[in-house]
């Protein structure tokens, strides 16, 4: 996280920004139904964002995003995108995980981790054919070892280029 948000914070952020993209605008009535709370939760939220800087509201006009707020959204967002199409297409986790994880990520990754991640991710889909042989390879690998979205291996069934085994470092 790289500012003072809380993760619920960064939530309403993001879902302001994606209405507001889909949309045009947002009420507070869509915020309550993207993230399934309350009006009134939604209000003591907007009432937080708005003294923080990041959002224009008014109670019963149309919320709108500061310069900062958009920027902050926008980041998000796009992390959370990068997060969910990577677990989709590259490890074959279906759409619902791959959402949910790529929401707790975002909010808990450190900085330089996701800046990393991402790099990766970019230049993973750098090349069709790199992209396209890991992924090959990569699910063959699953296959033979067994894991498959309804079974998972254990941890002690995993071994890592530094011969960590079985949780002994």
């Amino acid at each position: 996280m790289s500012t003072d948000l809380t993760e619920a914070q960064e939530d309403y952020l993001e879902a302001i920004y994606d209405i507001i993209l889909l949309k045009g605008g947002v009420r507070v009535k869509d915020i309550a139904h993207k993230l399934d709370v309350k009006n009134s939760s939604v209000t003591v939220a907007l009432r937080n964002l708005r003294d923080a800087g990041f959002i224009n509201y008014e109670p019963y006009g149309v919320i709108s995003l500061t310069d900062s707020g958009r920027s902050e959204a926008k980041r998000l967002s796009e992390t959370h995108s990068v997060f969910r199409k990577f677990f989709m297409k590259s490890l074959g986790v279906d759409q619902a995980a791959a959402d949910e994880t790529a929401c707790r990520l975002e909010h808990i990754m450190a900085p330089e981790v996701t800046a990393r991640f991402l790099q990766f991710v970019k230049f993973f889909s750098s090349s069709e054919e790199i992209g396209a042989l890991w992924k090959e390879n990569f699910d063959v690998f699953c296959r033979e070892n067994g894991v498959t979205p309804g079974h998972l291996a254990a941890p002690a069934d995993y071994v890592d280029e530094y011969g960590v085994q079985n949780g002994v470092g």
